[in-house]
């Protein structure tokens, strides 16, 4: 690492330094505010020069040393983790910067700045962490930072803001009477999710150290490696699946990935995760914790297939990923995986066809994009060569990360400039935000799969691989199917997005007119009056918001010419960059392999960009009449804007679960468990009281009484102490008379 420093302060930087962000904030506001930018800057140039360093193996600590049990600590320098260790320092420092404009109005930025500072060392921790139970500890981090930042604005007093579709009033579940209740219902709500999953994963991590005997990650890639005793041959791997762990162990890691990556059926939580700071939002979309999910799937992708490797099994006769061999749990398990990425990509999909909420239609598409992470390396466990559709999931990584990021932040700009977050309230932003406006269509075509942006390199690979699946395996026909359909869905929700956000009339341009006669009418003082309400006109943020989405946008457009580099990394090879460029880019998308997959998504693309920008570019003011009022598209409108129910099951189950406990409460809890203890404790008053008096009255009576006698015997034995030496001789002499005859009768004498 740069000047030999240890690479441990890449994590202790942001932990230890977010401790004195409050500190500081005492003696200089302006001070606080970089403070974060300034130390992830220093941890995203420490992790920058980690490339170099891949494949090394740091020095270990001893984190635990007990009689018993020995915890070591050290860093993972493959190249997945210095990838998204670069990936998310350096989003973090972007998006700090973002933040010392955008929060500059806005009050307890000490606790803003102190949460989001943690949150980036946590996901540090977790992605740069040989020890899994140390990388836990970090993943902890993010779910606590998530919880504070999501609520941050819990004490807001005024009404929330009313949806003009109507959606909060048809919704019982999302009224609140402030804000700020609805913001704290948001933090709690993806708290108690996550940790559904988080619960499960620790499960699973304690399940593998039993027959493992090691937390670190390079230990359970040995597959020979396993605890005395367990397995003979084969190691750990060999004896979970002997034991039909093997399975059962994955899948309970994985559920923790469910929770935090949003994915089916746990994605309930992240869309209300908007109602924080966009900053935040940012933060949690596109740099650290809807990613953690992904990286520790991927990570185990990697641990299971080298353990596998080093187990010493042969090919197996299913002919697929060399993963499979002997082991059928790890299929199925990659199946599930893949499933379940393809599911939550299709129907979050669908759910940001229609919601009105800005930030939430990107939420969505985060969804949805995890969604082919996930499939992706559901789709590598299944291949034979398992390196290329892997590489894809980490390329989608590294290119969502920059377009998702993109995209919020701007959002961020157009919402502190509007007020709303509502994007029927919007409409003809692009002539006042005209900056803002080309940067958004950017992201947008890149979250559309575009080219050349960089969604369409990365998002493609991912559905080509899915196609070679579905070419030998039926499963793979049906993932091929929801890539495709998520691929309609994406681009649909994005044109509209921009259709109502950007184009069409909007209400400032009465302000403008209204403006111009003031002006040539009225006198000076109506003026000033005016010239008052023009500078409430939105308009493009300033340059600490503005410069972050200009490295993103850039980044976003010339991703093709670093992808190359990313691939060498992530495979650990040294070909040219041109020839990469031309094979493995170009070549496999434009050739014979890849036209079939590339024709139908192009077709995918038009199927939902075409009656987009029909809607709501060309014809912007009949989004609202386009669909009647009854009838198959009203019904598969409310449908898909009520999130498939999903979201509303989960709360009539809670709220089911609540009137069950309510009512065991008054009828059985109260009146029978309740009633038998209250009895049972008078009875135990009444038996106390009797037992009080037979001890009263006739224990302590009796004792009293025989002290008594003992004292007045003591008082007669007292009238014979005369005090005179006479009597007391006397009483001698007789006693020692009397020994002399006792002893005289019994030797018969006498």
């Amino acid at each position: 690492m740069l000047f030999g420093l240890p690479e441990y302060l890449i994590i202790v930087i942001p932990l230890a330094g977010s401790l004195f962000v409050p500190i500081i904030g005492r003696y200089s506001t302006r001070a606080r505010d970089w403070t974060p930018a300034l130390l992830m800057g220093i941890s995203m140039i420490l992790c920058w020069s980690l490339i170099p360093d891949i494949g090394s193996v740091p020095k270990t600590w001893n984190w635990i040393n007990i009689p018993g049990l020995v915890i070591p600590f050290s860093m993972l320098l493959d190249s997945l983790s210095v990838i998204m260790g670069v990936l998310a320092s350096t989003l973090c420092f972007l998006i700090y910067v973002y933040s010392t404009e955008y929060m500059a109005h806005e009050g307890d930025r000490d606790r803003f700045f102190f949460l989001m500072l943690a949150f980036g060392g946590g996901m540090l921790t977790l992605v740069l962490s040989n020890n899994l139970l140390i990388a836990f500890i970090g993943w902890e981090i993010m779910g606590f930072c998530s919880y504070g930042l999501i609520g941050f604005w819990n004490d807001k007093r005024n009404p929330p803001e009313v949806d003009p579709t109507g959606y909060e009033s048809s919704n019982p579940l999302l009224q609140f009477k402030t804000e700020g209740e609805y913001n704290t219902h948001c933090g709690t709500k993806a708290f108690v999710v996550t940790r559904i999953g988080d619960a499960l994963m620790l499960g699973g991590i304690l399940l593998l150290f039993t027959f493992t005997g090691s937390f670190l990650f390079q230990d359970t890639s040995i597959g020979s490696q396993a605890v005395e005793g367990i397995a003979e041959h084969g190691g750990w791997i060999t004896a979970l699946a002997g034991v039909g762990l093997l399975l059962p162990t994955l899948l309970l890691i994985f559920a923790g990935a469910i929770g935090k990556s949003g994915q089916f059926p746990l994605q309930v939580w992240l869309p209300e995760a908007m109602s924080g700071p966009t900053a935040v939002s940012a933060l949690i979309h596109a740099a650290t914790m809807v990613k953690a999910g992904v990286y520790i799937t991927a990570r185990f992708l990697l641990t299971i297939v080298s353990a596998t490797e080093t187990s010493g099994h042969s090919s197996s006769a299913i002919g697929m990923f060399p993963l499979q061999i002997g082991f059928p749990d790890a299929f199925t398990f990659f199946a599930i995986v893949a499933i379940v990425g393809a599911l939550t990509a299709f129907i979050t999909g669908t759910m940001g066809m229609v919601s009105n909420e800005l930030k939430q239609v990107l939420a969505f598409s985060t969804l949805s994009q995890l969604g082919y992470m996930m499939l992706a390396i559901g789709t590598a466990g299944m291949l034979t060569h398992y390196d290329v559709a892997y590489l894809s999931s980490v390329m989608h990584v590294v290119s969502h990360g920059a377009f998702k990021a993109l995209l919020f932040l701007s959002s961020g700009g157009i919402i502190h400039a509007l007020h709303t977050k509502y994007m029927s309230k919007m409409g003809g932003l692009k002539k006042y935000m005209p900056k803002t406006f080309a940067l958004m269509w950017i992201g947008v075509l890149a979250l559309s799969g575009i080219p050349p942006f960089s969604g369409f390199w990365s998002k493609d690979s991912i559905i080509e691989h899915v196609y070679a699946l579905g070419v030998e395996t039926p499963l793979g026909i049906f993932l091929f199917i929801l890539a495709i359909a998520a691929a309609a869905c994406t681009i649909f929700y994005s044109i509209r997005l921009m259709g109502m956000v950007f184009y069409g009339p909007s209400e400032f341009d009465e302000h403008d007119q209204e403006e111009e006669s003031i002006s040539s009418h009225n006198d000076k003082e109506e003026s000033e009056e005016s010239h008052d309400e023009h500078r409430g006109v939105p308009s493009d943020p300033g340059p600490a918001m503005m410069i972050p989405l200009y490295i993103l946008a850039a980044f976003t457009i010339i991703a093709f010419i670093i992808y190359p580099m990313i691939q060498n990394i992530v495979l650990q090879t040294n070909r040219d960059l041109f020839i990469i460029f031309l094979e493995d880019m170009v070549a496999a998308k434009f050739g014979p392999e890849g036209l079939v997959p590339f024709t139908l998504t192009i077709g995918a693309l038009a199927l939902g960009g075409i009656p987009a920008y029909w809607i709501y570019i060309k014809n912007q003011d009949t989004p609202n009449s386009i669909i009647p009022e009854n009838g198959i598209l009203r019904k598969l409108h409310n449908f898909l804007k009520h999130r498939w129910y999903i979201n509303e099951g989960y709360y009539w189950f809670v709220n089911k679960f609540l009137r069950f406990a309510d009512l065991w409460r008054r009828e059985i809890d109260e009146p029978i468990i309740d009633g038998i203890d209250f009895k049972s404790a008078a009875t135990a008053q009444v038996l106390a009281t009797k037992i009080r008096w037979f001890d009263d009255n006739v224990v302590d009576g009796f004792a009293e009484a025989v002290s008594t006698k003992s004292v007045e015997a003591s008082e007669v034995g007292l009238e014979s102490q005369t005090g005179k030496i006479n009597d007391y001789v006397g009483v001698v002499i007789f006693g020692v008379g009397l020994l002399i005859i006792i002893g005289l009768l019994s030797l018969g004498v006498l």
